[in-house]
C-alpha cells in the first residue's frame, strides 16, 4: 500500500528577498520498506511521524523515529530512509533560502534523534500546502509564516506519558488556535470537560510551563516572523497573532525582546 501526496513551490528558490522559505510539503502512507535513497539536497527537511516507525541513515549509524516524534535532515545530506511498519503514516516540510539550517539550529531542532513532538498538527500542514503551490509573494511569505510556526510546534515537544490525552489535546488546541484572541484555558478545559487547575498542573509538568505563558509564547513567536518576513501594519499582526488590544501587543512584544515591535522589525 503506497498513498503519497504532495506540494510544490512553483520556483526551485524563494522568490522574494525572505531568509526561510517553504519549498514543499508532503503526507505518504506506506508499507515497510525502502522509502529514499538520494544524493545530497540543497534544503532541510523534517519528518513528522504519525504512525509506524521510520529508519533514518545518519553519519553517526542510524536514527529510529515513532509516532509523535520528528526528525531532520539538514542541508546538503543525503536521505536514505526506509518505513520499518506496515502502514507507516508521516508528515514531511521541506524548507530554503539562506537561513534554512540556523532557523532550524535555533529551534534546537537537531541531534540526538529521535525528538518528541506530540501528534502532528494537520490543520497547519494542510494550511501550507494550501499557499505554496500559488505563485503570488503573499502567498509565499504567508508560507514561510506558518513553517515557522510549524517549526516551533515541532519545538515545543510532546506531554509525558499520561493516563489520559487531556494534557496532548490542550496542547495541540493552543498550537492551532493560538491566533483566535477569543482562545482561553478556561474555555479550553471547559471543551475538555477537565477541571481547570488540574489541567493546567499536567501541562505544566508536561512541558515545563504553564498553558498560559506558552499560548502567549506561540503568538509572539508567529508575530516575529511576520514581523522579520512580511510589511504588515504592526496593529495588523498583533490581530493576526491573537492579540486583541495592539497596546498590550507592543508592551508584550518589548517584555519578551527588549524591543518595540517597529524595532525589531527593522533591526
Amino acid at each position: 500500500m503506497v498513498d503519497r501526496w504532495s506540494a510544490f513551490r512553483p520556483s526551485p528558490a524563494p522568490t522574494i528577498a525572505i531568509p526561510f522559505g517553504v519549498r514543499s510539503i508532503g503526507q505518504y502512507r506506506l508499507d515497510a520498506g525502502p522509502i529514499d535513497n538520494i544524493p545530497p539536497r540543497r534544503f532541510v527537511q523534517l519528518y513528522w511521524c504519525t504512525s509506524g516507525r521510520i529508519r533514518f541513515i545518519i553519519p553517526t549509524g542510524t536514527a529510529v523515529i515513532g509516532a509523535g516524534e520528528i526528525f531532520v535532515y539538514p542541508s546538503r545530506t543525503a536521505h536514505r530512509m526506509s518505513a520499518l511498519d506496515p502502514s507507516t503514516v508521516y508528515w514531511w516540510l521541506t524548507v530554503d533560502g539562506p537561513m534554512a539550517d540556523r532557523a532550524v539550529e535555533a529551534f534546537g531542532l537537531r541531534p540526538p534523534w529521535p525528538r518528541r513532538a506530540g501528534p502532528p498538527p494537520e490543520r497547519l500542514f494542510r494550511r501550507i500546502a494550501s499557499l505554496i503551490p500559488d505563485p503570488a509573494p503573499a502567498n509565499e511569505r504567508a508560507a514561510a509564516v506558518l513553517g515557522w510556526e510549524l517549526l516551533s510546534a515541532a519545538a515545543s515537544g510532546g506531554p509525558a506519558a499520561t493516563s489520559d490525552d487531556s494534557v496532548e489535546r490542550l496542547h495541540r488546541s493552543l498550537v492551532d488556535r493560538a491566533s483566535d484572541p477569543s482562545l482561553s484555558v478556561t474555555q479550553l478545559a471547559t471543551e475538555l470537560k477537565a477541571d481547570r487547575s488540574v489541567l493546567t498542573r499536567r501541562f505544566t509538568d508536561a512541558f515545563g510551563m504553564a498553558p498560559k505563558p506558552f499560548l502567549q509564547s506561540l503568538r509572539l513567536g508567529r508575530a516575529m516572523a511576520l514581523l522579520h518576513t512580511t510589511t504588515t501594519p504592526v496593529a495588523i499582526v498583533a490581530q493576526e497573532c491573537g492579540f486583541a488590544d495592539p497596546g498590550y501587543f507592543a508592551r508584550a512584544f518589548r517584555k519578551c525582546t527588549g524591543q518595540s515591535p517597529e524595532q525589531f522589525r527593522q533591526g
